[in-house]
């Protein structure tokens, strides 16, 4: 189990640290659903800033609140501004989501781009296996 501090809380989003594990967790709130596409950007800026600041090499993107819909044009954003700002810390990703919701598709799609692809990935529906799998060595 991840032992983690609070970095950053929103209306949207927690942002947690688990510095032993050098794991960041991005956590997507259910009031999400009144989320719009500014905030959305908002709240992935200051995630950056949080990976910046913290150097994680894991990340567990918890998404099984998340009611924001990741639009095309989004995820194009995502690929050119968000993820080449971490992409060379960040070693492995797990995103934990419901395994039948439409948000699962547009994290699923942007993550097929491009620069996403570089990210070692997998998609949870529990969160310990997500967490036992994102806590594996990183072989580089």
């Amino acid at each position: 189990m991840l032992e983690t501090t609070t970095l950053y809380q929103s209306k949207f989003v927690e942002i947690l640290f688990d510095e032993k594990n050098s794991v960041i967790v991005d956590k997507f709130l259910s009031s999400t659903y009144s989320m719009i596409e500014h905030q959305f950007k908002e709240e992935m800026h200051i995630f950056v800033e949080m990976c910046q600041k913290h150097q994680p090499q894991r990340e567990l993107v918890h998404l099984l609140d998340m009611q924001f819909i990741i639009t095309p044009e989004v995820q194009d954003w995502m690929n050119e501004e968000i993820f080449p700002t971490y992409e060379k810390m960040i070693k492995r990703m797990a995103f934990l989501m419901p395994t039948e919701y439409i948000t699962s598709l547009s994290v699923d799609q942007t993550m097929q781009e491009e620069v996403g692809r570089k990210f070692i990935q997998r998609y949870f529906d529990n969160e310990a296996k997500a967490v036992d799998w994102l806590l594996q060595p990183i072989v580089v």
